[in-house]
């Protein structure tokens, strides 16, 4: 566990941890402990927000079935997730990414497989705990680090860290423009932070209220009970490009690119998700390999029409800490 201690620090202070028998870790600046359960240190701060506590519930209870029901593997997502992963090619072996909100560990397989020492990270100890046993199966374990944190105190050195990525959890965060704050300050100078996956706005004011009312009429008396949905989901409204240069301006990142994706791929994924939200896992359903690959480069084409292409349903960025202060 020690040897893991020197990627990780104290998420309040920052300073240096060490074990403390095998169910603790000490911060050794400010003697605050966090727990270590089944071999996975819970670097939390000692109040959560309720709004956290309730994403980390739901996507525990999620953790053995999420991948499937986001369709991670189908073509017409995975495609994109190919084009983000890309930016880690020309890393030199060794070379530490954290991935922040990282789920079952699809991404950090990929990332360990370039060769590169990963921080798999989550607020759900259930994602964490299949992050590893995913890990454990493909003989990677040796390569990552596990840790439960809140992404917006990242538990990690100041610049410390060769890259950052997250998908498709930015708009979990209540402060996104924290999360940017404390990965510009855990980037080395010139480290990336790629972000993918990130909603659209114009969706959560056209085609979701439409949808929530339909499921009111036909479920007017369902109750929602804590922990069955995801708060994130439903509370936010996504993000303009705009939103993302005041994030990368308050800390002085540079853009590197804003890549818009899904088009049609968009009405087909949400249209196959209600339909799967009723099936068992092992009976899901998916398009034709050969229509998700006529799906894929219909949206590519969208995406180079002027008008169109501002009507796309997610985002990938990719920004990077400046070498020096003037970004020379």
């Amino acid at each position: 566990m020690n040897d893991l201690m020197s990627f990780l620090a104290c998420p309040l202070c920052r300073g240096s941890l060490t074990s403390v028998g095998v169910n603790r870790v000490e911060c050794l600046s400010c003697k605050a402990a966090y727990p270590v359960k089944d071999g996975i240190p819970i670097l939390l701060p000692p109040k959560l927000d309720q709004f956290k506590v309730l994403e980390a519930e739901f996507h525990s209870n999620e953790a053995d079935y999420f991948a499937e029901r986001a369709h991670r593997f189908s073509y017409r997502v995975s495609r994109y997730h190919d084009d983000y992963l890309t930016c880690f090619s020309s890393y030199q072996e060794g070379a530490v990414v954290f991935v922040v909100g990282g789920g079952g560990g699809l991404e950090a397989c990929r990332l360990k497989d370039m060769g590169l020492t990963v921080i798999e990270s989550d607020i759900a100890v259930g994602m964490v705990k299949r992050a590893r046993r995913r890990a454990v199966d493909d003989g990677q374990n040796a390569r990552a680090v596990f840790v439960v944190c809140d992404a917006e105190q990242l538990p990690c050195p100041d610049q410390s860290l060769d890259a950052i990525l997250i998908v498709g959890a930015l708009h979990h965060l209540p402060s996104p423009g924290r999360f940017f704050a404390a990965a510009n300050r855990a980037l080395k100078p010139g480290g990336q932070l790629v972000i993918g996956f990130e909603p659209n706005r114009w969706p959560y004011y056209t085609v979701m209220p439409v949808l929530k009312f339909f499921s009111r009429m036909l479920h007017p008396y369902r109750k929602i009970n804590p922990g069955e949905i995801s708060i994130g989901d439903m509370e936010t409204k996504g993000f303009v490009e705009t939103d993302f240069e005041s994030f990368i301006r308050a800390e002085g990142l540079k853009k590197v690119s804003l890549q818009r994706i899904w088009y049609l791929g968009g009405f087909v994924h949400l249209a196959i998700l209600y339909i799967n939200s009723k099936r068992p896992a092992e009976r899901m359903i998916d398009l034709p390999i050969a229509l998700q690959r006529a799906l894929v480069a219909c949206d590519d084409f969208l995406s180079r029409i002027p008008l169109l292409r501002r009507f796309c349903w997610h985002w990938t960025l990719v920004a990077q800490r400046p070498y020096t202060d003037n970004g020379l």
